[in-house]
């Protein structure tokens, strides 16, 4: 499990790596990630407020103007006294008025100073490298090349290509001093033809001027008296949206602090205001969407319908696509509906602002890219394979899925492109580099195992994939190999018993499910099943340092003790309880020529005293015995003495311990009781018959039932009664 996690997070971290550097450094998520998010999501109604007056060729037609933009200055008056009529909200100009015209604007501005709700635009015109290269709109830019970065001296040089500047450029004075107020609206550069999906909110460039979208909302906000008790401002509001733009740059904190006790409105005021100069728009779909009326039909008073409406007055074709200036790529734009008129787009952040949706990230990308990224790895760890590659597939579609809806019920942008384009087919290329490295470490490991106790069958174990040399089979190998290693050896407790009352084949059954359970710990932990005899079986560890094979025999020892415990919880056949010895020493790995079959044993005296000792589990009362050698160095491993032994078959007495568990398992509780344990052992061994009694009826007494206190305090009371005759401090046992 825990090798599962650390390989989820290493492909979670390489793939959030890659992925955030994609998602960064290029315009990967936005181009592709967020334009299919609009376009599946397809258009949304836009608010009823909201309308387009467009300057289209139908009206072009009808009032005789042609593509010149001057000669429509003519018309607009009568406009806006037709939309007073009516009770228009506001009428926006998206129009630049700065070419004097004394014949119109007279009456041009009369009409604006009597209907009081007229805003227009500035002109923002961006120059890089003196006046050769201009940016703006219309005849902003036409009109007004006068250079306002001055070269010294006339040199000729160019100017350096960093080089920015950036100039407002307001209407001509009798409109200014006629409108209600004014601010520009600006744009990306038409030339490069790239989409559009932010629009500005202030121009801190200019002085932290606001643009007409964010004036046009404030001033519809005071007219519906939604600003009462919150603003009143004596100032027009592109005076004090500057200043309260500068309060909240110049102080950051204080605005972000004081959100939470402000109504609804005032916060969503205060993060236009206060945060980022520009916002992601949440366009309604392709041009023509929002309502559009043509300039003519409003004019001659054919659209009948437009009391508290805002309108928003510019050029905009209705009937051809159009690849001229101000007409800008969109996510919905394609080569049916065209590009969108800049008079569209400025509508539609103004139909944001009224609905207080533009699209945001709920959360930051990296957070987004590095769950992804968790989830995918863990699937590719817990399912091998094309099942892990299918369960990632279906988890990436359930993403894309979740980010789908999310951003059709509130516009919140979850990143989609560079999980399922970039994150995604590197974790599989990860896992499937991870699954080459395992099943070659497992040949490795098979290779190492035939090598060292089926040396004869090497021959035809591969190499690498792919590989095979049968023709070595002749070849000529030791048939047996004399090491130094430590050995586990099982029994099960009553087997006799439990194969009198079931069928040979309910045995098998019984006996093939054990083995799977208790063969699991020795694989896990490096061993090699030597032999499996009826109810036994032999577990060695060779060619590790020592300290390691008796910390991994250990607890492999332990783990089976345990898995034991669980498969008889479960087991309906029958129960098997088991015990465990270990020992180290000698022994031989080799091949027995049994007529024309061959069999590979561990052979040795220290196989044999292995079996000794798990057979002392029986008197004990206990589960897992080894020899003191074995745990002599061991620091996380918790172990007690239980007497020294003369096992049936030797001379020399063993020194033996009971493995109780890992430090981190035991209760600290069980520590007393195996020091007072201790102190009876020692009694015992040093023939103290009647301390040894006491000490151990009073751990008895104390802590219940414990299998060695019990097979002592019988001895001890036992010896008190008849002293054995020349006492060494250890027991002879005579059966196994």
């Amino acid at each position: 499990m825990k090798c599962h996690f650390l390989r989820a997070i290493t492909i979670a971290l390489v793939t959030l790596l890659l992925g955030s550097s994609i998602y960064y450094l290029t315009n990967l998520e936005t181009t592709l990630g967020l334009d299919t998010l609009f376009r599946i999501r397809g258009q949304r109604p836009p608010p009823a407020e909201v309308v387009v007056v467009a300057m289209d060729e139908a009206s072009e037609n009808q009032l005789g103007v042609g593509q010149d933009l001057t000669r429509w200055r003519g018309f607009h008056a009568q406009l806006i006294q037709e939309l007073q009529r009516q009770g228009a909200a506001l009428i926006v100009f998206d129009l630049q008025f700065i070419a004097s015209h004394p014949d119109h604007d007279p009456a041009f501005a009369a009409a604006m100073r009597e209907a009081g709700n007229v805003l227009v635009t500035d002109c923002v015109q961006k120059l890089r490298r003196g006046v050769e290269d201009f940016f703006g709109r219309d005849e902003c830019s036409e009109k007004n090349k006068e250079p306002f970065v001055q070269r010294d001296g006339g040199q000729q040089q160019q100017l350096s290509e960093q080089l920015i500047a950036l100039r407002k450029i307001p209407p001509t004075p009798v409109l200014v001093q006629s409108v209600l107020d004014h601010a520009p609206f600006y744009l990306s550069n038409d030339a490069e033809s790239s989409t559009v999906h932010e629009g500005w909110t202030f121009l801190d460039t200019l002085a932290e001027t606001p643009t007409l979208p964010v004036l046009t909302w404030l001033y519809y906000l005071q007219r519906t008296g939604a600003l009462q008790g919150i603003t009143q401002p004596d100032t027009p509001f592109s005076v004090w949206l500057t200043e309260q733009r500068r309060q909240c740059l110049s102080t950051p904190g204080n605005t972000s602090k004081s959100l939470p006790k402000k109504s609804d409105l005032e916060n969503r005021i205060d993060k236009v205001v206060c945060l980022n100069d520009s916002l992601y728009l949440d366009f309604y779909g392709p041009p023509k969407t929002l309502r559009m009326e043509s300039y003519s039909d409003v004019y001659y008073g054919k659209v009948v319908d437009l009391e508290g409406k805002v309108l928003f007055i510019g050029k905009a074709n209705r009937k051809f696509s159009s690849g001229k200036t101000d007409y800008l790529q969109t996510p919905f734009s394609d080569t049916r509906s065209g590009k969108m008129a800049g008079v569209e787009i400025m509508a539609t952040q103004f139909a944001n602002l009224l609905e207080g949706r533009f699209v945001e990230s709920p959360f930051p990308p990296g957070l987004a890219l590095v769950m992804f990224g968790l989830v995918v790895g863990l699937l590719l760890t817990w399912f091998a394979g094309l099942f892990g590659i299918a369960a990632s597939l279906l988890a990436g579609s359930a993403y894309v899925g979740l980010a789908v809806w999310y951003f059709s019920r509130s516009s919140m942008w979850l990143p989609v492109a560079v999980p399922v384009l970039i994150q995604l087919p590197l974790a599989w290329l990860i896992s499937l580099l991870w699954s080459r490295r395992d099943l070659l470490n497992e040949r490795k490991r098979i290779l190492a195992f035939v090598r060292r106790v089926f040396p004869k069958w090497l021959p035809f174990v591969p190499a690498s994939p792919g590989q095979w040399y049968p023709e070595k089979g002749a070849a000529v190998y030791l048939s047996q190999r004399d090491i130094v290693g430590l050995c586990l050896a099982t029994d099960i407790e009553g087997y006799t018993s439990v194969a009198a009352h079931h069928t040979a084949h309910e045995m098998w059954e019984l006996l093939n499910a054990y083995y799977q359970v208790l063969g699991h710990p020795v694989s896990f932990h490096d061993g090699i099943i030597a032999d499996v005899t009826g109810d036994s079986m032999i577990a060695v560890w060779i060619d590790f340092p020592v300290a390691n094979q008796r910390f991994a025999a250990c607890l492999t020892a332990l783990e089976m003790q345990l898995a034991v415990e669980q498969f008889n919880q479960t087991s309906s056949t029958g129960l098997l309880p088991t015990r465990i010895g270990l020992h180290e020493g000698d022994m031989t790995l080799g091949r027995l020529d049994a007529g024309e079959v061959s069999h590979y044993r561990a052979i040795g005296d220290t196989i044999n005293t292995a079996s000794r000792i798990q057979g002392v589990n029986k008197f004990l009362g206990t589960h897992i015995l080894a020899s003191a050698e074995i745990v002599a160095s061991l620091i996380n491993v918790i172990y007690r003495p239980v007497g020294s032994f003369r096992l049936v078959g030797r001379d020399e007495p063993v020194e033996l311990m009971e493995i109780v568990g890992k430090e981190t398992d035991v209760n600290v509780a069980n520590y007393a009781k195996y020091e007072q344990f201790a102190c009876g052992l020692s009694a015992f061994k040093q023939g103290q018959w009647e301390d040894a009694v006491v000490s151990f009826q009073t751990l008895l007494d104390i802590y219940g039932h414990d299998g060695p206190t019990n097979f002592y305090l019988d001895l001890a009371l036992a010896y008190r009664e008849t002293p054995p005759q020349g006492w060494e401090g250890f027991i002879t046992l005579d059966a196994k």
